[in-house]
This record gives C-alpha cells, sequence and structure tokens, in this order.
C-alpha cells in the first residue's frame, strides 16, 4: 500500500491512498465472512453457507460494496497510525477513484488533524512578554458587607397588613412596600394578540422600587391604595431584550391587589444564629472573608488569562476549522442552556429580540472560539512537553472536595445518600476521563504561572 500526503492550510491533511489487489483481496474474504453469517439457505446452519454458494446469494455489486467499505475503513486507519495523525473531524471531500477485486484501491480525501504547535522557547518568550503582569491586591469594601447583610435579611423577611399613615383612612403604597396587582395593556390595539399575553398578568407580585421594572413603572405604583387602578405611560429602554418594544411608550393599565409592609429582622446575635455563628460579628468577618476569596479567585483567574492569552500570542498555531467549530457548538450549547435553565428565556425568542438567525447568533462566538482551541491547545503541549501527570491522589482530593461541596448542610442520612452518588459518579470512565482532563489543565497552568513568576 502507498500513502501520499500533502499538508494544506489550517492544520488540514490531503492524502492519497493505492494498494494493489494483493493488498485487497483479503478485505473481499472478511466481506463474505461478514455477509454469510446472516444468510439463512436452507439445508445450511447459519454461518455455515459454503463460500460459493454464498457468494452467488450475496451478490457481486453487495459483496463489493461491503470490502469497499472494510477497505476503506481499514486504510484510513493504517494512514492515521502509520502517519501518527491526530484527526479531530470526519474525513471529507472523498473521492473512490478505482475499487475491484483486479485493480486494486485509489481513493483520496482529506481531514483536519490536530495541529503541530510550535512553544519553543516559551519560558524565555513569556518572561520578557509580561514581567509588568500582576495579581492586584484586593479588598472588601464596608459597602459590600452591609448590602449582603441586607440581602439576608431580606430572606428571612415578614409581611404584615399596611396600616394607614396618621390622618389617613386606607393605607398608600410606599418605596418598599410589597404589592400585588394585576397588570394589563389600556391601547390595545397597538399590539397582536401573542404581545398582549406577555404584558398580561394577574395577582403579580414585587417590592417597589426593587424589582428594576421598566424606567417610571415602579414609580407609578406609588401612592395608590388598595383596590384602585391607575394608567400611565412607561418607556421601554433602548437596550430592552425585546427589539420590538425597544424605545416604545406603552400605556399600562394596573390594579392593586393588596399592599404589606415588609419587616426586615434585626442585625444581631439572634439574626446570627440562623447562619450559624455566635455573634453577629462572627457573621460578618464570615461575609468579608467569602467576598474576599470570590475577589481573590477573580482576580487570580484574570492574572491567569492575561498570562495565557500572551502565551497563545506567542505561539504558532494552524488551527483546523472543525476545531473551531465544535467550540463554537459547545459554547453555544452552554449559553442556551443558561438561557433557557437559569434565566427562563426561550432561546427563539432571545434570537427574534435581537433580529438574529440562529448561524448568524453563533457565529459571533468565532472570535471567542478560536481563543478557547488555541489555549487548550498550548495547555495541551506543554503539559505533554513538561510531563505533567494525574495521579489517584489528585482525583481523591477533587472527589472529597466534590462531597464536602455537594453535603454541606444536608441531614446525615441525606449526606451519605449524596456522598454514595458522587463517589459512583467517579467510576463512569467519560466522567472520570473529564475529571483528569480538568486536573490536568489545572496543574499545567499552574506551573506556567509559577514559572512566569520567576521559576525559568
Amino acid at each position: 500500500m502507498e500513502i501520499k500526503l500533502e499538508k494544506l492550510p489550517k492544520s488540514k491533511i490531503k492524502f492519497h491512498i493505492t494498494a494493489t489487489k494483493d493488498d485487497i483481496t483479503h478485505f473481499f474474504d472478511m466481506a463474505l465472512n461478514r455477509l454469510k453469517k446472516d444468510l439463512k439457505i436452507q439445508g445450511f446452519r447459519p454461518g455455515k453457507v459454503p463460500n460459493d454458494i454464498a457468494k452467488d446469494a450475496i451478490g457481486e455489486h453487495s459483496l463489493e460494496h461491503e470490502a469497499q467499505d472494510i477497505a476503506i475503513n481499514d486504510t484510513y486507519l493504517q494512514l492515521v497510525t502509520g502517519e501518527k495523525l491526530v484527526p479531530v473531524a470526519r474525513p471529507e471531500n472523498i473521492k473512490i477513484n478505482t475499487f475491484s477485486e483486479t485493480d486494486g484501491l485509489d481513493w483520496e480525501g482529506e481531514v483536519d488533524v490536530l495541529p503541530t504547535i510550535n512553544i519553543e522557547g516559551w519560558q524565555k518568550k513569556l518572561k520578557g512578554q509580561i514581567s509588568n503582569l500582576k495579581i492586584n491586591e484586593v479588598k472588601v469594601e464596608d459597602k459590600e458587607i452591609e448590602d449582603t447583610l441586607v440581602g439576608l435579611q431580606k430572606q428571612f423577611a415578614e409581611l404584615e397588613l399596611k396600616a394607614p399613615a396618621a390622618g389617613e383612612t386606607s393605607a398608600k403604597t410606599e418605596k418598599g412596600d410589597w404589592v400585588s396587582i394585576d397588570i394589563d395593556i389600556a391601547d390595545k390595539g397597538k399590539f397582536d394578540e401573542q404581545m398582549l399575553k406577555k404584558f398580561q398578568s394577574k395577582g403579580f407580585t414585587l417590592v417597589i422600587g426593587e424589582a428594576n421594572f421598566i424606567p417610571s413603572f415602579e414609580e407609578n405604583l406609588l401612592g395608590l391604595e388598595k383596590g384602585s387602578e391607575k394608567e400611565f405611560n412607561a418607556t421601554f429602554p433602548e437596550n430592552y431584550h425585546e427589539k420590538t418594544l425597544q424605545k416604545q411608550t406603552v400605556k399600562f393599565k394596573v390594579k392593586v391587589n393588596d399592599i404589606k409592609k415588609v419587616i426586615l429582622p434585626g442585625i444581631d446575635d439572634k439574626f446570627s444564629k440562623n447562619f450559624g455563628f455566635e455573634k453577629v460579628d462572627d457573621l460578618k468577618k464570615a461575609i468579608e472573608d467569602d467576598i474576599l476569596n470570590k475577589k481573590q479567585s477573580e482576580e487570580k483567574a484574570r492574572f491567569e488569562d492575561s498570562v495565557l492569552k500572551t502565551l497563545v500570542e506567542n505561539s504558532e498555531i494552524d488551527l483546523p476549522n472543525a476545531l473551531i467549530e465544535q467550540e463554537k457548538d459547545m459554547i453555544m450549547e452552554r449559553f442556551v442552556h443558561d438561557l433557557e435553565h437559569h434565566k427562563g428565556i426561550k432561546f427563539a425568542d432571545y434570537l427574534l429580540s435581537l433580529n438574529k438567525n440562529e448561524k448568524e447568533f453563533r457565529d459571533g462566538f468565532s472570535e471567542h472560539a478560536i481563543v478557547n482551541v488555541k489555549v487548550g491547545l498550548v495547555i495541551g503541549q506543554i503539559a505533554r512537553d513538561e510531563k505533567v501527570e494525574v495521579g489517584d491522589k489528585d482525583i481523591e482530593e477533587v472527589m472529597a472536595m466534590d462531597v464536602i461541596n455537594q453535603t454541606a448542610g444536608l441531614p446525615a442520612d441525606k449526606a451519605v445518600e449524596a456522598e454514595e452518588k458522587i463517589k459512583e459518579r467517579y467510576k463512569d470512565e467519560e466522567f472520570l476521563s473529564s475529571i483528569k482532563n480538568s486536573i490536568m489543565a489545572r496543574k499545567t497552568v499552574d506551573l506556567i504561572v509559577g514559572r512566569r513568576a520567576g521559576k525559568f
């Protein structure tokens, strides 16, 4: 068998494979043995039909077609293993020029392969390029702690019937009040039935001043009594997610069903016990530490991204289109999942609001995908060059952290059940492979960043 290779741009390989009739004879034998297993001919047991009878029953065309499939797969495998290629997609532009038992095999095609990455001397280049990069010091402001405490207060807030102010016969809405309202559109002729349904709501609840509604909407709820109705105009912001409503002025009709006062608990030692702390100062310290840890993690991630992007810029990588497209698919999948499952917005509606089709939106991830792929390839190459390994201890540590994070606060029986499920998941080969890749990447990034710090 003879193999000819031609390197094309974007890490694509054009290949041409030829084989003599002697090279491919055994493929016809393999095809015959495979096909005759399913033959049912009277007088013969399954799989025991003589070859000459089996050939007549199968037919020359079917036999040749099966042999061709085997030959193509086998010779392609020989190409990949013999030339040490790592395909990142299925072969394309396949052309079978010749295939027969007398003439042999002649076929060609193209395939995207894992690119060769030139990172020679990356340590010195990195040291020179990012000598000014550093991890900035972060601190926690008092307001951040106060805002967090207010958020915790709201979790334990109680509602009570609002009493009328002095000299008033009935309670009126104020900023910070909880209200239940019915929402409708006064000028219904401006919208179709589908859009009207999006606006209309019965028993909608909010705290005035905290819902971040359309500008002026919540302001128009102030000073109203229970049972009162009001019509008012509100203009949608220029960046509103529903494109057809951007900058549109809509006349709303609102009825107030109920008004209640929001009672927040005091921030004291009794309040801190809800979160497992004896003293309120201990709760505040825990909040401060949590905010600080998050800020430090974010700053570390920003620094690492800067280092990796600089490293990529100094690396020669001819990216195959297949890897870019695969990464775009993954980014898109994560985006849609977050949009629909966490934010409750249908992707189709979101596209409509942007006035884009799916392809246009997906293509917007191209630059992001290119950076992601390059970073991944560089990390992988350095991991191989530096012989970064993932051992059983590394996996055990990650699993232990998973157990701690996912069982914290659970009752003892539920904690045991959750721990067993976590450990069972770590026996799944596909999941374990993903974990190993994640650990490998983390250890390699730590190595890169450590070397940047002066350990060259």
